[in-house]
């Protein structure tokens, strides 16, 4: 009998699951990566990936496993002062990823209420969060994604390795591309590499609006933590997330589209670009202005879920329309159902396991990404076989009644 995407998640969890291998950090317990092809690119643990692997993973009832995935980026963590792109001997050489560690141990927390983890996870994610606030932060007060490389070589390794993926020009100084390599890590770093986000490649003229929804929800998170533990602690949390919220309403807000946006503090002007970043105030339950939700909703929707930004006329980059990837229908719908957009929600759930349904049909596999007709094209690199984020999503989508 044929097996069904949803035995196929299942048994490819265990499938999937693997040791350190060559190159790799020698971590401390298994994990599972997110390619479950032995010979796909991704049979690391990735940052942000890890996150939604886990959601699956939980749902699967797999919740150690999931532990085990977040004690080995908690021991990257400790190595690196931040956690790293991947856990990867030089995983923290250029960036780290959105920091959605905040989010695991929650959800690790709500599963096992083992208060003695608890209490030690959160001091590494304290660790975590000071290098957001001493590394990435801007003179407005707000955070942006940004790059750990410093060196001549390491940006100028990097340029080249961007203009493997995209288009760049060859004929500039060694200056211009070590300027032009920051701007792309930053990109990387949002882990979006790489998105029309930003027209022009200035990620650095930014702060992020998904970067800092995530840091209020890290902030709200220790201040509810420290509550009952330590009163100078909680005070300190709550004071930094109410002003977060303040200057994501003043600087992110954008009245001429009625939803929140990235701002540029250089130019002074806040982004018109609409992207799945957009959806981030909604997801974290901070959003003043919530009427126009829609707008951002009706902006990305396809036929298969949304789009990771509006069309802005630029096909070259796998991280802008019209592609189609796990992790934003995760945020999307969530973001939806919190502000009461039920119907809108069930309708992205729905298009998003048709289109993967669709396709495991005829491929018998899932994919890094897609578009509304199916399978991604290769762009940048090949589309990949993919497990993680992608069964993740699939499988908290499949368990849900709305």
């Amino acid at each position: 009998m044929k097996q069904t995407l949803d035995e196929y998640i299942i048994t490819g969890w265990g499938l999937a699951r693997t040791t350190s291998g060559k190159g790799d950090m020698r971590l401390p317990y298994p994990f599972v990566p997110p390619s479950i092809d032995k010979d796909g690119m991704h049979r690391t643990l990735f940052y942000w990936d890890t996150y939604f692997t886990n959601v699956g993973l939980i749902a699967d009832g797999h919740t150690e496993w999931a532990r085990e995935n977040v004690d080995n980026l908690i021991f990257a963590l400790e190595r690196f002062g931040c956690v790293p792109n991947y856990t990867r001997d030089d995983g923290d050489r250029y960036c780290s990823q959105p920091p959605l560690l905040c989010l695991m141990i929650k959800d690790v927390y709500a599963q096992t209420k083992d208060k003695k983890w608890l209490a030690i996870a959160v001091a590494s994610l304290e660790k975590e969060y000071s290098f957001w606030m001493t590394k990435r932060i801007t003179p407005i007060g707000l955070n942006q994604y940004g790059t750990n490389a410093t060196s001549e070589k390491d940006l100028v390794e990097y340029y080249e390795y961007v203009s493997t993926r995209i288009k760049l020009e060859q004929d500039v100084s060694v200056e211009q591309k070590m300027q032009i390599a920051r701007n792309f890590i930053a990109e990387a770093e949002s882990g979006e590499d790489f998105t029309p986000r930003y027209q022009n490649h200035n990620a650095l003229e930014y702060v992020q609006l998904d970067l800092n929804c995530h840091l209020y929800g890290v902030e709200d998170f220790l201040c509810e933590y420290f509550s009952d533990k330590d009163a100078k602690k909680a005070e300190f949390y709550n004071k930094s997330k109410e002003k977060r919220v303040e200057l994501i309403e003043k600087y992110c807000f954008n009245p001429k589209k009625g939803v929140y946006c990235d701002y540029n503090f250089v130019t002074q002007s806040t982004n018109d670009i609409i992207s799945v970043a957009c959806f981030m105030p909604y997801f974290y339950g901070i959003a003043r202005n919530s009427e126009n939700i829609l707008d951002v909703y009706n902006r990305l929707k396809t036929n298969g879920g949304v789009a990771s930004c509006q069309d802005v006329g630029k096909y070259d980059y796998q991280w802008g329309y019209p592609f189609i990837w796990a992790p934003h229908q995760f945020f999307a719908y969530k973001a939806l159902k919190n502000y009461g957009r039920f119907k809108q929600c069930e309708e992205l759930r729905l298009n998003y396991m048709t289109l993967l349904s669709t396709v495991f049909d005829k491929t018998g596999a899932l994919w890094e990404r897609y578009d509304e007709n199916g399978q991604a094209k290769d762009l940048e690199y090949p589309t990949q076989k993919m497990l993680g984020w992608t069964g993740g999503v699939y499988r908290y989508f499949s368990l849900q009644n709305n």
